[in-house]
């Protein structure tokens, strides 16, 4: 770990580091003098004692000596039990580890990477790593290999928890990642395509990425630290030694990093842990809502002239905390538990955030009046999408570009509808303003703007009172569930 006077010289170098911000400009043989990034105050440059780039490098090898023994090498075998291993979470380009597809009750092998964040044995990674494990080896730096067991894992942000029973092991503290910045220098540990404590070093690219399909309470932090498969649950670090991220992504075209890696926030694997040791298990408030931006076309259907707040695009269940105290689709909520409601992804990490069976406050706006509710959060449940089955009979044409016909009693029941009234799009014609909004066969149509439709003729009069908007907002629900859809017509 060093000696005394070692670190102290270290830390010496990094104070200087962080005063005058230049440890990139440095690094390349460049400096500019006369600001304190530290405390954003002018300082006259002959008072600077700039740091060199000698003095760096000695930062970075001090760094990765304090935090290199907590860095373990993960080697898991998987008897698979299907024939694709896709969780759904991932998008296209974001590799999993371990390994690919395999014949059904063949063993599979792969790698990954953790770290050690308690003296008692607790280590942090992906759950993509050991999430299906059978057998869960951890390698130490030391040499030492040890057989681990799961305590818990979270697919809903790929993090995990496993646990090898040895005392007095080096351990690596959490920072704070809330207050991670643009431009940081930072160090990725973990074991690339099984090479075993690697170190890459950069910078922070970025902060609070949201990945479509990586996970709906995940920020990511961007990193150019070369992140490779085998990283995968291995730390990302700051010049202070302290984890503030998990490394769980890449995007790539080619297999191999190419400069754009992504880490779970330090803060949120912190609450994650706590919870997986705890009791084995994440529990997250719930509303029972699915929700949608406010669009100006959206608003105006809606009869609400905020400017901020979210659409209730439909509710989960008859039975769920917020059908329970009132709340129905179409309402724009604008306030929950006395903070403003801002957007989707904002108002979810607020209820998630937010312990099951606590009463909150909630105001929303329907019909253009504000109202307030009180709910009693639930538990989030795993999500289910459910199938939908396409066999309907042609009748009339609009100029959505669609062919409807009337829901009977017979299609209500059989696709499961909430409201068992309105018209069921037959087929949708290539490139019409209902296959540009996303509109398909299958949908309801229950409401144009804040006219109801219960029938193809109320459909028809609806398109003739609107007939000179260019945007209309459709409330359509397909198997259940109720969405809202901004449609630009001709």
């Amino acid at each position: 770990m060093g000696t005394g006077k070692e670190r102290t010289k270290v830390s010496a170098i990094r104070a200087r580091l962080l005063s005058t911000g230049l440890a990139l400009a440095l690094a390349a043989g460049a400096g500019f003098a006369g600001y304190s990034q530290a405390y954003g105050q002018q300082t006259p440059a002959r008072q600077t004692q700039l740091p060199t780039p000698g003095d760096l490098s000695r930062t970075f090898v001090q760094v990765a000596k304090q935090v290199k023994p907590a860095v373990v090498s993960i080697d898991v075998v998987e008897r698979t039990r299907r024939t694709s291993r896709s969780t759904g979470r991932l998008p296209e380009g974001f590799p999993q580890i371990p390994g690919f597809p395999l014949p059904d009750n063949m063993p599979r092998r792969g790698t990954g990477s953790g770290v050690i964040i308690s003296p008692d044995g607790y280590i942090l990674t992906n759950n993509h790593v050991v999430g299906d494990a059978d057998q869960i080896n951890v390698k130490l730096v030391d040499g030492r290999e040890l057989k681990a067991r799961r305590v818990g894992t979270d697919p809903d942000t790929d993090l995990a928890v496993i646990k090898v029973d040895v005392q007095g092991l080096p351990f690596a503290r959490i920072g704070n990642s809330d207050i991670v910045e643009q431009g940081e220098w930072v160090i990725a540990l973990g074991s690339p395509f099984g090479l075993q404590h690697t170190m890459t070093a950069g910078i922070i690219s970025a902060t609070g990425r949201d990945i479509p399909g990586a996970g709906q309470f995940t920020n990511f932090i961007q990193t150019d630290a070369s992140i490779n498969p085998g990283n995968s649950g291995g730390p990302l670090i700051n010049m202070q030694g302290e984890i503030i991220g998990i490394n769980t992504l890449i995007y790539t075209r080619s297999g191999g990093s190419q400069g754009i890696g992504f880490a779970i926030p330090a803060n949120l694997a912190n609450k994650v842990y706590a919870q997986l040791v705890k009791s084995g298990r994440v529990t997250r408030g719930y509303l029972g809502v699915t929700l949608g931006e406010v669009t100006p076309a959206i608003a105006q259907a809606v009869g609400y002239d905020g400017k901020q707040g979210v659409l209730v695009n439909d509710l989960a269940r008859n039975d769920s905390p917020a059908a329970k105290a009132g709340l129905r689709s179409g309402d724009v909520i604008v306030e929950f538990d006395g903070k403003p409601v801002t957007s989707p992804k904002q108002l979810t990490e607020m209820v998630v955030d937010t312990p099951v069976g606590k009463t909150v406050p909630v105001k929303y706006v329907r019909d253009g009046r504000v109202q307030s509710a009180t709910i009693l959060l639930g538990e989030r449940p795993q999500a289910n999408a459910p199938d939908r089955e396409e066999n309907f009979e042609e009748e009339g044409s609009f100029k959505l570009g669609i062919t409807t016909q009337n829901v009977t009693p017979e299609i209500a029941r059989e696709q499961k509808l909430k409201i068992a009234s309105g018209v069921i799009i037959r087929n949708v014609q290539p490139g019409s303003p209902a296959a540009e909004a996303g509109l398909q066969g299958g949908d309801v149509i229950h409401r144009i703007n804040r006219i109801p439709v219960q029938n193809s003729q109320d459909l028809a009069e609806a398109m003739r009172v609107l007939k000179n908007q260019r945007e209309v907002v459709i409330q359509v629900e397909n198997q259940g569930q109720l969405r809202f859809v901004t449609v630009t017509v001709e």
